[in-house]
């Protein structure tokens, strides 16, 4: 919960403007552009097709969290300044409590750690992570930047990117991510977005967490 909370203490944030909308991608198309950039970034020619052709079923399966998630960004109204507002736009979500919801096999929470957050938890034993929500983003046509990340180590990570999507408000999308390294041991994710609208900047981040090696581009 840690790695999902960290972005909402930080200061010196500020709101962005919407910028124009895209066309979502086909399959065909995100594997044209997922191979593309695999072997032209991180040297993978020869796997990009495997790589990308695995990575589409958690494109798919992060649908209803991004749905969920662009429902408290929508253009032109005002920001979600309390839980309350968050789940009243996020009705896809069965909410259980003031700040606890379901949303297929995600956990959905809402909190107020001092500004409104909305926050998705999956988790199990021995599984990879089945969602990836930056590229499901991508693949809608939304503009999907790196602000910051750090690795804990080899398949665990933290980063923190700025989303613009067609129709929508810009905002911060934070991800933590940690596949498990043995059967017997977790994985899980925490993807989480400050419904108020506040963006770091990569300087906010490596004040929050100054011990962390922050870098400025993020491995796919």
């Amino acid at each position: 919960m840690r790695a999902a909370l960290f972005v909402a203490s930080l200061v010196g944030l500020w709101p962005l403007a919407a910028t124009p909308a895209a066309a979502q991608e086909t399959q065909a198309q995100f594997m044209e552009r997922c191979t593309r950039d695999l072997a032209e970034t991180a040297n993978m020619a020869s796997y990009a097709e495997g790589a990308c052709l695995e990575q589409w079923p958690k494109i798919t399966r992060a649908n209803q969290m991004i749905d969920a998630l662009l429902s408290v960004f929508v253009a032109d109204t005002p920001a979600a300044l309390d839980p309350a507002d968050v789940q009243r736009r996020a009705s896809m979500v069965r909410w259980r409590s003031a700040s606890q919801g379901q949303l297929a096999d995600l956990n959905v929470e809402t909190t107020r750690i001092p500004t409104t957050r909305i926050i998705f938890n999956w988790s199990a034993t021995g599984e990879p992570v089945p969602f990836d929500p930056v590229e499901g983003l991508r693949v809608r046509g939304a503009r999907v930047d790196p602000i910051g990340c750090y690795a804990y180590g080899a398949g665990e990570s933290n980063s923190v990117w700025r989303v613009e999507a067609p129709g929508h408000a810009p905002f911060a999308l934070s991800v933590y991510n940690r596949e498990a390294p043995t059967a017997s041991a977790l994985s899980y994710i925490t993807v989480s977005a400050d419904a108020e609208r506040n963006i770091p900047a990569l300087g906010d981040l490596r004040a929050a967490e100054p011990d962390q090696d922050w870098m400025e581009t993020c491995p796919r």
